[in-house]
């Protein structure tokens, strides 16, 4: 892309990622597809209705769950097919959760419940301390 703004974001988004592996973390980062583009293109659009802006906003939140759990541990299965046949091919290596942020992450619980069947969803709350200005966590079941 020739675009020099699109240049620094990106030079920006690369830093950060750089960053945060340096500090130990494991970073994953969609890859830029035409079709992931074309979603933030919708979503970001000031004249974009609200039902297509849930819609496609959905769409895209689906997208990084199911990336995301491709990092989760897998075992190899054996199942026999209504053939007669035999597929060697995975599951989950243990039972799932997920964690939502309360007002920040509740929006992508029907995706994790669209792609992960009967999975369990925690909660927990952050707030700032008035007093320190710092964040709290609360846990909800």
């Amino acid at each position: 892309m020739n675009n020099p703004v699109v240049k620094e974001v990106q030079a920006h988004h690369d830093k950060l990622v750089e960053d945060y592996e340096k500090k130990g973390y494991n970073v994953k980062v969609l890859p830029s597809t035409h079709q992931i583009r074309g979603l933030h293109t919708i979503i970001r659009n000031k004249d974009t209705p609200r039902a297509d802006f849930v819609f496609y906003s959905d769409r895209l939140i689906r997208l990084l769950i199911e990336e995301g759990l491709n990092y989760l541990p897998f075992k190899t299965v054996t199942v026999t097919t209504p053939t007669g046949a035999t597929y060697e091919g995975v599951q989950w290596a243990s039972k799932i959760c997920g964690v939502s942020i309360v007002r920040a992450g509740e929006s992508m619980e029907t995706g994790l419940r669209e792609v992960a069947k009967s999975v369990k969803i925690g909660k927990i709350l952050i707030q700032r301390d008035e007093e320190t200005a710092l964040p709290t966590v609360k846990r909800r079941p």
